[in-house]
């Protein structure tokens, strides 16, 4: 019997902003990831989504002060575990920057 283990990454990400806000920067983040790269969020609720595509899957839960995604990898791609991973945090903080405050 084989049985295949996916790869799995939790990342997080902290910010102050109001959930409204998070919500907003999520649907625009996700707008350009279907866009680049076939991959697309479901909200079942106003604080939990999910998305799936060939090779991973995985939840995004809004918190009130943080984002958590929950990701599984393919075997196939894990051996880009360490990109995706690099890629997710790199979209996550651009996202969720607050703005500078103006002078």
């Amino acid at each position: 019997m084989l049985i295949t283990i996916m790869p799995k990454l939790t990342i997080e990400k902290k910010h102050a902003l109001p959930a409204d806000v998070v919500r907003q920067r999520l649907d625009a983040l996700n707008a350009r990831l279907a866009e680049k790269y076939g991959i697309a969020a479901v909200w079942k609720s106003s604080t939990e989504a999910t998305f799936k595509r060939t090779g991973a899957s995985g939840t995004i839960s809004c918190r009130d002060d943080r984002v958590v995604i929950h990701l599984d990898l393919s075997f196939v791609l894990s051996g880009l575990r360490e990109r995706i991973e690099n890629r997710i945090r790199r979209e996550l903080e651009s996202a969720l920057a607050e703005p500078a405050a103006e002078a």
